[in-house]
């Protein structure tokens, strides 16, 4: 039970007999009207007293009572207009002094307001006293009940009477404050103004012929509408603001911070029916209409934002700040409109193009002030030019484009969120940069912007890289460790860039030659642990991320570099064991290649040394050689797993170790096979062991000399190999163990050479480097093609025939699988399937198909051309 007090009171209706004891007590014959304006002035003047805040002396039960009885004789009708009359005319006269108030902005305001909730209490107070006319007459008649009655008159006859007088008031003194607000203006009316637009919200209107079917409010209608064109111009007005002062920077700033203190402004103003509208007209406005000039301004734009990712790979020191905070806004601001990030993407990656593309440039330009500002140091000059596929171009650049992508995550990571679809973009452009480079000039670099084959370069900063690894070679544990991380560091950082290669096939064929040519031209590498190790567990390495498939061609020549290492310990096993008896014997690290698995462009002379296919000009091993040569080949005949297998002798790699002995002092000189075969020449008929059984032992005899001619005829040494390593060993300065005379750069026929008896070095042991080619060049030979490009040209050549083999099985694999299909769908198929590999080109695919038509391995449908059956 509730407690005394507590239950609400309620109004009933008087009982029959009241009201019948009240009628026979009035005049039976009086007429009704005279009753209803008796009763009607008793309401009317209560209504009066209650809009005055007078209702102390009022009797509600009184009151109910009256309007109850009208209700009940059927005036419910008469007393609902006169009601509304009564509320009309006190609020055109209350809307009297609401307009004498209107010069004063506040004053007003807060007078509206006022008026506004007093009504609202004396319509609470009205409504009570005509509870029976609502529950009866505006229920059957569907009228507004008497507290919505008083909303609507309220809204007639002060906020819209005369032509909307007061309601256009209010919207300009509200939209006017919110203006200066979004100036930065500081007011005073804030309060005012959530009340007024609260009181507008409210002020809700018919809709259609219905009373009581309520439409939108005054608000949605007539205020929200007349804000928006406003705030359109306002938008307009800030934005253009913003864009003169030509920063991009300054631009995403001021757009920012504006966003964030309107986004307060609304929430706190206005209605959340109007948040999505005010915003999405700002993002149009402010962003999506001007944001995409901001970012390709010349003046701190996206171009500037980037900058300091190329300042900072190419200077030692990080001067420039990246441009997060700058690069967050714009990323905000975009995805204010744009939930995909479309012009972001697009901006940022022909940004990262622009910059990618000339990062060939800028290592260029390094390496050769590099050069310059060493031979300014060492007091000399340098005008050395970097090529696309010199070693040091290739370790700058992929450096430079490993930095580049450690630079953009970090961006990433700072600025967009970590967003997958804006990391995407990044790694497609990365991967349009590295594939794309050779295409620089087109896409705006400069013409003298060197072009890159990317999977080419990496196969140079490998082969470069492990070189390193593997020279020298020490015992000593901290190097062991620092080599086992730089090799780690090494496969990291080249399947790191092999992932973005789109044409896998051409780094495979490239790291096969530069693979095969280090085995070739490496020296002692069967006895060098450090060598076998790196080389295997980059293979292996290379393996897991490409499958062994693809590597097969390098994993047959591993295997040869395996059986020759065996083949050496089994030599060396003999030399021991028969030491004693050949003494004329030396040691061998011997490199034997199966011709079928090594590069053709290093085993395709590999019959020209033999007497028997070389009848025009016959090469000549030296005599101190022979003796070896013929022991070696009967150990080979006499081994069970060389029965079948022909041996032929290539002085064309490897290296040989030579003791010579001058008037200052014994050189142990590491030389190419070519220039030890020259220099053997001028050595005693005979030679003898000593006490380095990997060198031969020579006392070269003093005033030794021999023309060109006479060297060309004593070895066999093709011309161009004859010139270049006599260039070698007779020209290049650092290196000048025989005297050419006459002096000059160029080996000519008439020369003559002797024993430079003048010949100093360091250090005793010494290593001769073969110059790259011969300066001299006769008119015979200018057509002839360099070594050089035969080899890219066979490069090429295999990465071709690769590419048909592959797209040949792929094609016969598709249609067993699916026995028909339509020419479009195999094209695309076949696109999926190698796209991992290389992209196909749709000429040699279409090719393809017609040279397998011919060889009937499928055939064309006879109805649609177009669809092709495979043949079982």
């Amino acid at each position: 039970m509730m407690p005394p007090g507590g239950r609400r009171s309620k109004i009933r209706p008087p009982r029959r007999s009241l009201i019948s004891s009240s009628s026979s007590s009035e005049n039976s014959t009086t007429d009704a009207v005279i009753d209803f304006d008796k009763n009607w002035s008793i309401l009317s003047n209560a209504i009066s007293q209650i809009q005055n805040k007078n209702v102390s002396n009022l009797s509600y039960e009184q009151l109910y009572r009256k309007a109850y009885v009208l209700v009940l004789r059927k005036f419910g009708g008469k007393l609902y207009d006169n009601v509304s009359e009564s509320i009309k005319v006190h609020l055109l006269s209350r809307r009297r002094n609401l307009l004498g108030l209107s010069g004063n902005y506040e004053i007003f305001m807060s007078a509206i307001i006022q008026e506004w909730n007093e009504h609202l209490q004396s319509m609470k107070f009205i409504s009570d006293v005509l509870m029976y006319l609502n529950r009866v007459y505006v229920k059957e008649q569907k009228k507004l009940l008497i507290y919505d009655l008083g909303i609507q008159l309220f809204n007639q006859y002060v906020i819209k009477y005369n032509d909307d007088e007061i309601g256009s008031k209010i919207i300009e003194i509200v939209i006017d404050e919110i203006s200066k607000s979004r100036v930065g203006t500081v007011i005073t009316s804030s309060m005012y103004i959530t009340k007024i637009i609260n009181m507008l919200e409210l002020l809700v209107e018919p809709s259609g012929s219905s009373d009581v079917m309520y439409g939108d409010s005054y608000y949605q209608n007539v205020f929200e509408p007349r804000f928006l064109k406003s705030s359109e111009i306002s938008f307009q007005d800030l934005s253009n603001e913003f864009i003169s002062y030509n920063s991009g920077s300054k631009y995403l700033q001021l757009t920012s911070q504006f966003i964030k203190d309107e986004d307060n402004r609304v929430r706190f103003y206005l209605p959340p029916s109007t948040y999505p509208k005010l915003m999405e007209l700002m993002n149009n406005i402010m962003i999506k209409d001007k944001i995409d000039k901001m970012i390709l301004t010349s003046n701190q734009g996206l171009e500037h934002w980037l900058k300091p990712i190329m300042h900072n790979i190419f200077e030692e020191t990080n001067i420039e700040t990246y441009h997060y905070a700058d690069l967050k806004m714009l990323y905000n601001l975009i995805g204010r409109f744009d939930d995909e990030y479309q012009l972001l993407r697009l901006r940022i990656k022909e940004g990262i193009l622009k910059q990618g593309n000339a990062l060939p440039e800028y290592v260029k330009a390094s390496i050769e002030n590099s050069a310059s500002a060493n031979g300014s140091a060492s007091g000399g000059s340098s005008t050395k030019k970097s090529s696309s596929n010199s070693s040091a171009f290739a370790t700058r650049w992929i450096e430079a484009i490993l930095k580049y992508r450690d630079q953009l995550l970090l961006i990433w990571k700072e600025s967009f969120d970590e967003n997958l679809m804006v990391e995407q973009t990044l790694t497609f452009a990365m991967r349009d940069v590295i594939n794309g480079s050779s295409n620089a000039t087109k896409r705006g670099a400069s013409n003298n912007t060197p072009t890159v084959n990317a999977p080419e370069t990496l196969s140079i900063y490998m082969d470069y890289f492990i070189k390193q690894l593997t020279k020298g070679g020490s015992s000593s544990k901290d190097v062991s460790l620092k080599s086992v991380d730089q090799t780690e560091e090494l496969i990291t950082r080249s399947i790191q860039f092999l992932r973005f290669i789109k044409d896998k096939d051409t780094f495979e064929a490239n790291y096969a030659n530069h693979f095969a040519k280090r085995f070739l031209n490496s020296k002692n590498s069967n006895s060098s642990n450090s060598n076998k190790d790196v080389e295997e567990i980059i293979l292996g390495k290379l393996s897991e991320e490409m499958g062994t498939s693809s590597l097969d061609k390098v994993i047959k020549m591993n295997r040869d570099i395996r059986s020759s290492r065996d083949t050496t310990t089994e030599w060396k096993k003999y030399l021991n064991k028969h030491q004693k008896i050949k003494t004329d014997l030396i040691e061998l690290e011997l490199k034997i290649c199966n011709v079928t698995d090594w590069p053709k462009s290093m085993t395709k002379d590999y019959k020209w040394f033999s007497k028997k296919e070389n009848e025009h000009t016959p090469f000549q091993w030296p005599k101190q050689l022979r003796s070896t040569i013929k022991e070696f080949e009967e150990f080979w005949s006499n081994g069970k797993k060389n029965d079948s297998k022909s041996l032929f002798w290539s002085p064309k790699f490897g290296s040989m170790d030579l003791r010579i002995t001058y008037p200052s002092r014994t050189y142990e000189i590491n030389m190419a096979t070519y220039a030890a075969i020259i220099m053997l020449l001028f050595a005693p008929q005979s030679i003898t062991s000593g006490d380095d059984d990997e060198a031969p032992i020579s006392a070269f005899e003093e005033n030794k000399q021999f023309t060109y001619l006479e060297i060309q005829e004593l070895t066999g040494i093709p011309e161009m190999e004859l010139k270049r390593h006599l260039q070698s060993i007779a020209v290049a300065p650092k290196s000048r163990l025989l005297i050419k005379i006459p002096m000059s750069r160029e080996v000519k026929e008439t020369d003559v050479f002797k024993l430079n008896e003048k010949f100093k070095a360091p250090s005793v042991k010494v290593k001769i480097s073969t110059v790259a080619s011969s300066s001299s060049v006769t008119p015979s030979n200018k057509s002839k093609k360099t070594e050089k490009e035969e080899e890219i040209e066979e490069v090429n050549a295999n990465i071709k025939e690769g590419r048909r083999i592959e797209i040949s099985a792929a094609i016969v694999r598709i249609l067993k699988s699916r026995q028909t299909i339509k020419h479009n769908d195999l094209i695309e198929e076949l696109i999926k399937q190698l796209s991992n590999r290389f992209q196909p080109s749709i000429i040699l695919i279409k090719q393809i198909i017609e040279d397998l038509i011919d060889k009937e391995y499928l055939k064309r449908d006879e109805t649609e051309k177009n669809v092709y059956t495979y043949i079982a």
